[in-house]
């Protein structure tokens, strides 16, 4: 188990198991993502301060939605 061939298949299988995490992950967060039909941004559905910000809206709490 200590050749050099057995450590690089081990590496490439490490690898090739992180690379199919990262895009499940990012398939699976870019579904779940809020988006609108015209593919906008979805302000009905943010709920916190920071997300607001990151789309570039304007939060005011008093608002219903908060968000827009």
């Amino acid at each position: 188990m200590d050749s050099p061939v057995t450590k690089l298949i081990f590496i490439a299988a490490a690898v090739a198991a992180s690379v199919l995490v990262v895009a499940v992950m990012w398939t699976t967060l870019g579904d779940n993502a809020p988006q609108s039909t015209d593919g906008g941004v979805d302000y009905d559905k943010i709920q916190t301060p920071e997300l607001c910000a990151a789309v570039d809206g304007t939060w005011t709490a008093a608002d219903d939605p908060p968000c827009a």
